[in-house]
């Protein structure tokens, strides 16, 4: 119960905290920049402080605000009626240049572990992934070692099928170090490609499983060197 307790008590917090960020910036970004009359340092205060309010953070809101003056000097931005746009359009700029892809290999196995509480989206994710992977041309594998729950692994199942890749699988309340090395066994036998593996939800305060999650770990690195490569918390 108490470990319950703790973990509805994170989920709200990150909630309240993702609301409080979503309002400031959708209620007060919208009364500095309708309550101006041109574009000018004060408007550029007033903008990063409300930023840094909303848990933007300080570096990404100077890059922001640098980026909206280049655009000012530029002549591309002249009133505080199309800034509104242009911040949105700014950030999603400066977002996608930062994003990285997986440095994956093509001349061996890779292995992708997917962690995290229940109800978090793990399968969803994984499912995208493997439809992403699969759309660049890798050879991708889903491993249900999430075994607690049949539901688990039909989901698992479905998305394997929408991502048209094979699972490799045992029935519920099957080991699931077993199924990793059942995975490993077949990776082992076919070309490189990618294996991503899902896990029970678990807390860490759960001592038993986390030595669950350990005992995969162990499996992995002792039939695959290095393995996992990745270990995806998803949250």
């Amino acid at each position: 119960m108490e470990a319950e307790n703790g973990k509805r008590g994170f989920f709200d917090r990150l909630k309240s905290g993702l609301a409080k960020t979503r309002k400031l910036l959708l209620t007060d970004v919208d009364d500095i920049l309708l309550g101006s009359k041109e574009i000018d340092q004060a408007l550029f205060d007033e903008l990063e402080e409300a930023l840094i309010v909303a848990d933007v953070g300080p570096a990404f809101t100077a890059e922001l605000i640098e980026s909206l003056k280049e655009k000012v000097k530029r002549k591309e931005l002249a009133s505080p009626e199309v800034l509104k746009k242009v911040l949105r359009e700014t950030m999603r700029e400066i977002l996608l240049r930062n994003e990285a892809p997986l440095p994956i290999p093509t001349d061996k196995t890779y292995t992708i572990m997917v962690v995290g509480v229940n109800g978090t989206g793990k399968t969803t994710t994984i499912g995208k992934l493997a439809r992403n992977l699969k759309e660049e041309g890798r050879a991708v594998t889903l491993v249900a070692a999430d075994t607690f729950r049949a539901a688990a692994i039909e989901q698992l199942e479905v998305w394997a099928k929408r991502a048209n890749v094979p699972l490799i699988r045992r029935a519920a309340n099957a080991d699931p170090a077993a199924v990793v090395f059942d995975a490993i066994r077949a990776a082992k036998a076919g070309p490189p490609g990618v294996l991503i593996i899902d896990t029970a939800g678990r807390l860490h305060t759960k001592v038993n499983l986390m030595e669950e999650l350990k005992k995969m770990k162990r499996i992995m690195g002792r039939e695959l060197p290095g393995a996992p490569e990745v270990v995806l918390l998803v949250l």
